[in-house]
């Protein structure tokens, strides 16, 4: 494996900082958000003019989820988790659309806003359904409510009850829960609850879902 070793550090972290704004889109005051590290200090990176603290390196490759080893690794070419549900992915989605100057590639005109909200639509449908299926919250029943906090603490998003109603509809209408009506006096408006079927069905969805279901949800 082939280590730093004639290469000095500075110009190390250089040329590493510059692959993840690379690989990423990410400007400098990007990861400087994301990294929450101030944009003055990288800058000096860059510029290899500044002296390199291992918290700050440990601070980077954490936020990636980038192991330290391979940072300093001359072999190995990075490998940054961008995934919807990655650090990364949550942070792009919540900021690609506010043109921020985060990134490089951020939305200019109408067309491009209208594909990231596309985006931002399949990242709530795959939310969801990890909530479902990967997940125990539905063991008990739960109210609209409960499901908008729970995903915003889990995903980083937020739902308006009339989105979150229509993607569990599917859900309900395929037998993966079940809706019941809450008593009357608990709302003034008509409140449900939603949770798992029975376990039985509840294997037999699990297969299903691994199978067919989550190649429909990256493909709409």
């Amino acid at each position: 494996m082939g280590k730093i070793t004639n290469m000095a550090l500075a110009e190390w972290m250089s040329i590493r900082i510059l692959e993840i704004l690379d690989k990423t889109s990410m400007t400098l005051a990007g990861l400087a958000n994301f990294s929450e590290i101030p944009e003055s200090r990288l800058q000096s990176y860059c510029n290899k003019n500044s002296t390199i603290s291992v918290e700050a390196v440990a601070q980077l490759c954490d936020s990636l989820s980038i192991p330290m080893a391979h940072f300093f690794d001359e072999s190995m070419p990075l490998r940054i988790a961008t995934g919807a549900h990655s650090n990364f992915g949550r942070f792009r989605i919540k900021f690609f659309p506010l043109g921020k100057k985060l990134f490089t590639d951020e939305v200019t005109d109408k067309n491009q806003l209208q594909t990231t909200r596309k985006l931002d639509h399949r990242y709530q449908r795959e939310s969801v359904m990890r909530l479902i299926f990967d997940s125990d919250y539905f063991q008990d029943p739960r109210t609209i409510e409960q499901i908008i906090t729970a995903v915003e603490k889990a995903y980083q998003i937020t739902f308006k009850t009339e989105r979150i109603t229509s993607l569990l509809r599917k859900y309900v209408a395929e037998g993966y829960l079940e809706r019941k009506v809450l008593p009357r006096g608990f709302s003034r408006s008509r409140q449900y609850t939603y949770c798992r079927t029975s376990n039985k069905r509840q294997i037999a969805a699990k297969e299903e879902i691994a199978v067919i279901e989550r190649t429909h949800v990256l493909i709409r």
